[in-house]
């Protein structure tokens, strides 16, 4: 009896300690710590900063290296430029010949029957045309484009397209001009069936320029 007595005090203790260890709460895991973050060289935090900053020297360089068909600020600057370079005689035929492409912006010729005609739907558009050509032909000098043939090719087809500039405006001058009077669509007034208008005379000017300035910068040539 003893022996049992003793056997049961040892098992009870035993018993109480394994329900405690049950009845105790299960312990969350510890959180983990961020992975600290990947240092950064100090070289490409500031290449980063440099293109990132539009005013930097980096981005201007990168500007001036962009085509002008990319971007319109560098034709202007270019075309600025070539203004500048001008000098003499092939400025005065340069702009004699832009005032005749002006001009073909304007009326030209006005009739009783139809109203105002510009320059660019009118005979006037072959003045336009080589008025065009005179102003490459003094570019492509003022440039030196063409040094590699005769120096006097280039004043040559210059002058003659600044001559038939001139005497193309003077024949559109003469047969735009109708004298026949015929009733005025408005009122009961008379008019001239057909008459140059503004653009004309303004087209015979800019084209007495252009020769001037051709002959002035020919003779300097020489």
């Amino acid at each position: 009896m003893e022996d049992i007595a003793r056997e049961k005090a040892q098992r009870a203790p035993s018993r109480a300690g394994s329900g405690a260890a049950k009845a105790a709460p299960a312990r969350a895991p510890a959180p983990r710590r961020a992975p600290a973050p990947a240092p950064v060289d100090e070289d490409e935090d500031d290449a980063g900063d440099a293109v990132a900053d539009p005013w930097s020297r980096e981005a201007r360089e990168l500007e001036s290296t962009r085509s002008p068909i990319d971007d319109p600020e560098v034709l202007l600057d270019d075309a600025r430029s070539f203004l500048r370079e001008l000098e003499g005689g092939d400025r005065i035929a340069f702009w004699g010949a832009a005032l005749v492409v002006l001009s073909c912006f304007m009326p030209w010729k006005e009739t009783a029957e139809d109203g105002d005609f510009l320059g660019l739907i009118s005979l006037g558009f072959i003045s336009f045309l080589f008025a065009i050509v005179t102003m490459v032909f003094v570019g492509l000098r003022a440039r030196q484009v063409m040094t590699w043939v005769n120096p006097m090719l280039p004043w040559g087809a210059q002058m003659v397209s600044s001559v038939v500039t001139l005497v193309w405006s003077l024949v559109f001058l003469k047969i735009s001009s109708d004298t026949t009077l015929v009733p005025s669509p408005l009122g009961n007034a008379e008019m001239m069936n057909s008459s140059p208008s503004i653009g004309c005379f303004l087209g015979i000017l800019g084209g007495v320029i252009a020769v001037l300035g051709g002959l002035m910068g020919l003779k300097r040539q020489e």
